[in-house]
């Protein structure tokens, strides 16, 4: 019996490679069952005239964004506000939603206004924005933090009530009664998974809301797209769209990376 599993375990291992390389395979043929439809639509005039460029011509506008100096600056632009609306938003998301969960008096006196507010989208507080800090670095990133607050406000919250209550009990056998040392050796590693997937997600919803606000006038890749888009250039468009998701593919990777260093004591 121990021989037969060791076997099947070596063939497991043994299709791994095979199975990746077809994964990898049905991505390719994903993508180019894609673009043909994207081709087959610009031929066909599939959209209004004009508002769809040619997939094939993307290469030559992002040539030219490049050395239009267009680009990078846009791209340095939006990194500004991504970031800082990006780092408050988590560590008042979290901060909050660790003292919701882990507080009942704090529960208590925050849970209504919590009601009132979450249904409310960060791009309604745009306005508020512009008045309180003008079209600036600093209203986009208010704009991004709001967004990105209710994505870790929710998932700490739910990833620290969601600990084994018996943890806390053995906790108190060992002498980690008091809040801080419960906090730091119960309930922190117990909610980290969660914790760290809603910090994850939020790198997400931090770009997503940072291209609308930017629709609005904040200097950015949001502004590129929208000017782009005014004199019919939708190829420019496209490359901004381009460069906004290799960004995000390569922050979530490196937080993926953190992620899986962090909770490698996981089984």
């Amino acid at each position: 019996m121990a021989r037969r599993g060791s076997r099947t375990a070596g063939a497991a291992a043994s299709k791994t490679p095979v199975s990746r390389l077809r994964r990898i395979a049905l991505g390719v043929a994903g993508l180019a069952a894609f673009i043909a439809l994207w081709k087959c639509a610009f031929v066909f005039a599939w959209a209004p005239p004009g508002t769809l460029p040619d997939p094939f011509s993307i290469p030559a506008a992002l040539v030219a964004e490049y050395t239009s100096g267009h680009l990078l600056p846009a791209l340095g632009s939006s990194l500004i506000h991504y970031v800082w609306g990006l780092a408050v938003g988590t560590v008042a998301g979290f901060t909050v939603g660790l003292l919701a969960a882990t507080s009942p008096a704090f529960d208590d006196v925050h849970h209504v206004l919590a009601r009132i507010l979450r249904p409310i989208p960060p791009l309604a507080w745009v306005v508020f924005a512009i008045a309180w800090f003008q079209v600036s670095h600093a209203g986009a990133a208010f704009v991004i933090s709001i967004g990105v607050f209710w994505v870790n406000y929710f998932a700490t919250a739910a990833g620290v009530a969601g600990v084994d209550p018996r943890f806390y009990e053995l906790a108190r056998a060992f002498g980690h009664g008091g809040f801080v040392a419960r906090v730091t050796t119960v309930t922190l590693p117990g909610a980290a998974p969660g914790i760290l997937s809603g910090m994850r997600t939020g790198v997400g919803q931090a770009w997503m809301t940072l291209i609308a606000a930017e629709l609005l006038g904040v200097p950015g890749m949001g502004q590129q797209m929208n000017s782009a888009a005014g004199v019919g250039a939708y190829d420019a468009v496209v490359v901004y769209m381009l460069a906004i998701s290799l960004i995000y593919s390569l922050s979530d990777g490196a937080f993926a990376l953190i992620q899986n260093r962090v909770l490698r004591w996981r089984p």
